[in-house]
């Protein structure tokens, strides 16, 4: 198709899409508050885990929009005219998915903890805070750098498949091998345990957290597994398919960008469906007005005769 979509088709996306960047925004300020507030999740375990939380934060604050504009390319919303700032330009390309890969980057991190926490136990109950700080700054340097040499392929005219190829589908498939081979490990060393019934309470915490890290590594995974089949579509098809105008195409690429987003939203109702402590730091914030409740009888308690 030459011509736009009309705004029938583009509308009601783009509602849904505004709906679950709000979602995921919410839902994970109510995160970082409960982990925060909460001292018992305050551990050196869940260090990643607020990390990931503020970076999925800023899917929904920042990239997530700019997902959603850039989709418009395909409506007849707006008038679509090409930026003359070059460094707003490659700005806007490098946040475009900054925030999603860090959180891709920040789940395979969280996999190696855990698989380190499972086959070293006692040491990993020793392992120091600036360590943690480590990691999220390799995260983000490592990102930075991969769209920064995006930015600078894409100045030389390398070719949108190749950049895909090297840069997406290639980044997708080593995280998922490294994930999923992590959990592997995890999962045999759990079922191959000489002493499976004895836990003490930090174990079975630990357990516990393993448990709720590995759902969330597999529901996350599947919320990237249409991203990466698409991707993969476009080297098989020799062509960037986002560039081809056509309805059933854009609604697939709608749902492929939603799914994509849906990464960010599926955490917090992880935690809250697997820690009490998660649940109980919630119920706290929605009721803490009932818990400044006066009581009815004070008034007539402070009566006293003259």
């Amino acid at each position: 198709m030459s011509s736009r979509l009309p705004n029938s088709d583009c509308i009601p996306w783009l509602a849904v899409l505004i709906l679950e960047c709000l979602a995921i925004v919410i839902l994970n300020i109510i995160t970082i508050i409960v982990f925060v507030k909460q001292r018992q999740l305050q551990r050196q375990s869940t260090y990643l885990i607020i990390h990931l939380a503020i970076v999925d934060f800023l899917v929904g604050a920042i990239s997530g929009p700019l997902q959603i504009d850039e989709s418009l390319i395909y409506c007849d919303l707006r008038n679509h005219r090409a930026s003359n700032n070059i460094w707003s330009s490659h700005l806007k390309f490098a946040v475009l998915h900054l925030f999603s890969f860090s959180s891709l980057f920040n789940l395979i991190f969280i996999s190696l903890e855990r698989l380190h926490a499972t086959f070293r136990p006692f040491k990993h109950r020793f392992v120091k805070k600036w360590i943690y700080g480590v990691i999220i700054a390799v995260i983000w340097l490592t990102t930075t750098a991969r769209e920064s040499v995006q930015i600078v392929l894409k100045e030389k005219g390398i070719s949108p498949i190749l950049i895909n190829s090297t840069m997406y589908l290639s980044f997708y498939l080593i995280s998922v091998f490294l994930i999923c081979f992590c959990y592997i490990l995890i999962v045999v060393k759990v079922r191959c345990s000489r002493h499976p019934y004895h836990h003490g309470a930090a174990t079975i915490r630990e357990r516990k957290l393993t448990g709720t890290s590995l759902i969330v590594a597999l529901v996350s995974l599947l919320c990237y597994l249409p991203a990466i089949t698409f991707t993969a579509t476009e080297q098989v098809y020799n062509q960037p398919l986002f560039q081809l105008y056509s309805r059933s195409l854009f609604h697939i690429i709608m749902t492929v960008l939603f799914t994509f987003l849906a990464n960010s939203i599926v955490n917090p109702l992880i935690y809250a469906l697997r820690l009490p402590g998660f649940r109980a730091g919630v119920s706290q914030i929605f009721c803490r007005t009932s818990n400044r409740t006066i009581p009815a009888d004070l008034p007539l308690r402070n009566l006293r005769p003259a």
